[in-house]
């Protein structure tokens, strides 16, 4: 009973004498005598069962084997992802009346969240972007919390735009076939940071790594070909990528009609953090 309080049954066996129970229960009782914690024993019923209380006081095994879940805060449920849609649909119309000067803004926030404001009914970041005259582009984050966002940059709808976009057309970058696509069963998808690059043709190489090359780029997601065609060569897992160099040590042949190529990696051309001191904005409570 070291680390044991509240309420505790005892069910002993072999209690269908009378005198087997009262000699147990006294036993029992005799031995808490030497308890200096409070405890209080009932009776022991005819199956043997034994109620008790004790007072806590020191923390029991639960507490001593876990703690308590960082996301959660020990509630055990958290916002749904179109909860935290909704209440980052109001942060943004918050920044936007706070900090009117800039024409657009770079959010950092979890892909599943900006997934639905992107994409789902009624295209919500339009209204948003119709309703307060400004624009808002978005970089995906797994790691972030689902219920926070990252202010990155600000300024003009050109300067957002080009640093948003983390690939552009005709560029070549390393990537993993991750899953079918939805409704294309010849094409499959990847993922980077949240980005979505649909792959055509690649719905036979699932959990394969293909160089592929941009050939549409949104605020959400991407279209691309494997370079070479739908049976392109496969690199080994971690193989870099061949980049040209501007003095053509990787060919022959000069860089300047040749595709930049480089590893998948989401973060756009010069991207910069914003202003020293920002930092993630829980949606709750922030008011």
């Amino acid at each position: 009973l070291r680390d044991i309080g509240g309420i505790i049954v005892i069910d002993f066996i072999d209690m269908s004498r009378a005198r087997n129970r009262d000699a147990v229960l006294k036993v029992l009782r005799k031995s808490l005598d030497e308890d200096r914690t409070k405890t209080y024993v009932m009776e022991i019923s005819p199956l043997g069962l034994v109620e008790m209380t004790r007072q806590n006081v020191t923390d029991g095994v639960r507490e001593i084997i876990t703690k308590t879940c960082p996301v959660c805060d020990g509630e055990g449920v958290i916002l749904s992802e179109e909860t935290v849609a909704l209440e980052l649909d109001r942060k943004l119309r918050d920044l936007a009346a706070d900090n009117p000067a800039p024409e657009a803004y770079l959010v950092q926030v979890h892909p599943r969240v900006s997934s639905l404001l992107l994409a789902g009914p009624g295209r919500p970041l339009l209204e948003l972007e119709k309703e307060v005259g400004k624009h808002f582009h978005f970089e995906g984050s797994e790691a972030l919390p689902m219920d926070h966002f990252l202010l990155l940059e600000e300024g003009t709808a050109d300067e957002i735009e080009d640093k948003a976009l983390p690939f552009r057309e005709g560029e070549e970058l390393l990537v993993t076939i991750e899953e079918p696509h939805m409704y294309n069963e010849d094409d499959a998808v990847a993922k980077i940071d949240g980005y979505v690059i649909s792959v055509a043709g690649a719905g036979r190489i699932l959990g394969e790594q293909r160089l592929v090359r941009i050939e549409k780029a949104g605020r959400a997601s991407a279209s691309a070909e494997i370079v070479g065609g739908a049976d392109g060569q496969s690199l080994p897992e971690g193989a870099d990528t061949p980049i040209e160099s501007s003095n053509g040590a990787a060919g022959d042949d000069s860089d300047e009609d040749k595709p930049k190529r480089r590893r998948g990696r989401r973060g756009g051309r010069g991207r910069r953090r914003s202003r020293q001191g920002t930092s993630a904005e829980a949606l709750e409570g922030n008011d």
